[in-house]
């Protein structure tokens, strides 16, 4: 966590290599007072304080969202080489806020920033190489840029390395590699690490099935609203053993808001059909909820 007052200072010092290491982690913005950074920095001309009022703006954050205004500071800033902001830039391009889409525009500003060594610029180029999106699609590259931005810690781009090992795209498919690099995404509380590591626990991919792992991950990625880990909890519910069933739903239910309802649903089918006399076999109960849309 950092405080205002130390946030503030970092701007003021044009300090970006702190300032790229702080916004690797969403959790930054936490009691962060906008007004006063607004007022403390908005008459500095260097470009570390003028990034940051282009991310108030494209934000909303104490002054009215405005994508225009937001690309002008944006824009300020990365003439004086920022590479946070040039990667802000590519951004805007990429998804045609205040500016028509052009993924070519996005790809430049992007690679501007990744050839700094910004771990945003890396990933979202590997991004662009991964998709196809304004040059051809190139899984080698997409790799090559995801690493250097994961070397760096970001918790993304270790995420993307992950997913690279796991499906072998840009490189030989494997597990082991892939369950270490979502390991380090889920270690710094990121949502799709943490829901990925799950699924791989889930499954037995590079280490032994474990369900009580598995739920305790996508609990914790679903308690970020990351919305296919709460669909991986539904899943989870279906397939482990009957036995545990029960207990992993009444443990679950308390927890889970936009699934909650469902899981009320299936608690209650399992009961009437499985737990009643002469109730029908686990595995019939299980396919009679496998044709349900849950």
């Amino acid at each position: 966590m950092i405080t205002t007052e130390e946030l503030i200072n970092l701007l003021i010092n044009d300090n970006q290599i702190e300032l790229n290491k702080l916004f690797q982690n969403n959790k930054w913005k936490i009691d962060i007072n906008y007004r006063e950074v607004y007022k403390a920095i908005i008459d500095n001309d260097n470009p570390s304080c003028q990034n940051m009022i282009g991310y108030m703006y494209k934000n909303g954050e104490e002054v009215d969202q405005d994508y225009k205004k937001a690309l002008r500071w944006y824009q300020l800033s990365a003439d004086q080489g920022h590479s946070k902001a040039q990667n802000s830039i590519g951004y805007m391009y990429e998804k045609g806020q205040a500016v028509d889409q052009d993924y070519k525009k996005a790809v430049r500003w992007y690679q501007l920033s990744a050839d700094q060594g910004n771990c945003f610029g890396q990933n979202n180029i590997g991004c662009m190489y991964y998709h196809g999106k304004g040059v051809e699609q190139d899984y080698e590259k997409a790799l090559h840029w995801y690493q250097k931005s994961a070397d760096q810690g970001y918790s993304v781009s270790q995420h993307n390395v992950g997913c690279m090992y796991d499906h072998g795209h840009g490189v030989e498919q494997d597990y082991g590699k892939a369950l270490h690099w979502f390991q380090l995404s889920a270690d710094q509380c990121n949502s799709a690490g943490q829901n990925y590591l799950g699924y791989m626990y889930d499954n037995g991919r590079g280490v032994d099935q474990d369900y009580e792992k598995a739920l305790h991950l996508f609990q914790l990625s679903a308690d970020q609203d990351y919305d296919i880990a709460q669909k991986n909890i539904i899943k989870l519910l279906k397939n482990i053993d009957d036995n545990g069933l029960l207990k992993y739903i009444k443990k679950l239910r308390s927890k889970i808001q936009d699934t909650e309802s469902k899981c009320q649903e299936l608690e209650e089918e399992i009961v009437h059909l499985k737990y009643r006399p002469g109730g029908i076999g686990f595995e019939e109960c299980k396919d009679r909820f496998d044709k349900q849309d849950y």
